[in-house]
């Protein structure tokens, strides 16, 4: 068995390399076709497998974003140009928009069998803005042997849309929730520790959608209550430095001012630096505006740190409510009582109900193989 992977965002994402290097470890032939617009991203994430081949293509131009038709004529004449689809039994496609229009013209072309993956872009980019993708978008779905969704509540926000209203009855049998996983090393290391003291944590960039200016002004609210004027932020990430659209200057201008209620920690690559961190905090705060799924609200909980997240995004309906708090996000009030709630009832909260094997990369990669054996040979 070959799987062709169609997946612009390889090069960006450790989700692909985990799920990709699963495969391979269980021996299933695997091409990777990942269009890139950023020359310097051409070969990132690429890994030596036994059974794996990856391609990239820096095909993309800035202005393609504006001409989506014209990119999915363009991507395909390059995927075609660059892979041998004769020899492929199957196609995943890794976004429903962008990467499930090349699976769904080799299916129109080759009869090629494809699943097709729903993201955060997919929901909050192409259907909210772009409804002259909607024709399209519906004949991938309806073309389509499966479709994944990662969180249950992008799977919920996807089945209420008016783009998926018309054929919902026709595609939703297809539908299939399948979370991503952890890397081995928080499975290895899962904490079941009360945690004590007001330190919060976030782990995370600085970019607008990631909401860290209000989570700030949640902390130094929350520091005005009787009883809390110790609780602090601690940062790891980010751009600490700089301007441009991950750091509009409001963050780091807070962590000048503040530095007592808030701790600019930087990056931290070394993953037991950052479990001594997260074990120095009693809460995982992560109020993203749109999140996919959120690995990190994971990785805290296998700390046994509680997490605060967004309602209705992420990780929100995949636990039940002793894993944290789910909040608006443009609320700092809301986030700011989430908060207080989990440091004064810190012992109900926290990991006990969490089935961390459901997050396993190598379970996870068998039933992807399940899948895709059904499908090929039905």
């Amino acid at each position: 068995m070959k799987v062709l992977h169609i997946c612009n965002d390889f090069a960006g994402s450790k989700v692909h390399v985990n799920l990709t290097k699963q495969l391979d470890d269980k021996d299933i032939g695997q091409v990777v076709y990942c269009p890139v617009r950023d020359k310097q991203l051409v070969g990132k994430n690429k890994f030596d497998g036994k059974h794996i081949e990856f391609i990239y293509s820096f095909c993309i131009k800035s202005w393609y974003k504006y001409a989506y038709h014209y990119k999915a004529f363009k991507l395909y004449k390059d995927l075609k140009r660059n892979v041998d689809l004769s020899s492929v039994n199957i196609i995943h496609a890794h976004t429903l928009f962008s990467d499930g229009v090349l699976a769904y013209k080799a299916h129109k072309e080759f009869g090629l069998p494809y699943v097709v993956a729903v993201r955060n872009t997919d929901v909050n980019d192409y259907i909210r803005l772009m409804r002259h993708c909607y024709h399209t978008g519906r004949e991938i779905l309806l073309n389509a042997e499966k479709v994944f969704f990662i969180s249950a509540a992008l799977k919920k926000k996807f089945e209420e849309s008016k783009f998926v209203e018309p054929i919902l009855e026709k595609v939703k049998h297809k539908f299939v929730l399948q979370p991503n996983g952890i890397d081995d090393y928080w499975h290895e290391h899962i904490s079941h520790d009360e945690r004590k003291g007001h330190d919060v944590l976030y782990v995370g960039d600085f970019s607008a959608n990631k909401n860290v200016v209000r989570l700030a002004e949640a902390i130094l609210e929350l520091r005005k209550e009787d009883g809390f004027n110790d609780v602090r932020l601690k940062i790891v990430g980010g751009e600490v430095k700089g301007g441009g659209r991950r750091n509009d200057g409001k963050t780091q201008s807070m962590i000048d001012a503040y530095p007592d209620a808030i701790m600019a920690l930087g990056k931290i690559y070394d993953k037991d630096i950052l479990s001594e961190v997260m074990h120095s905090c009693s809460v995982f705060a992560m109020p993203s505006i749109y999140e996919t799924f959120g690995l990190v609200y994971l990785e805290a909980l296998s700390q046994n740190l509680p997490v605060i997240y967004t309602n209705g995004q992420g990780i929100d309906g995949l636990f039940d409510d002793t894993v944290g708090i789910g909040v608006n996000p443009l609320s700092v009030e809301d986030i700011k009582d989430a908060i207080k709630i989990i440091l004064q009832n810190n012992s109900k909260y926290g990991n006990k109900n969490v089935h961390f094997e459901d997050f396993d990369w190598s379970e996870i990669a068998g039933k992807y193989i399940g899948m895709y054996k059904d499908i090929i040979t039905k």
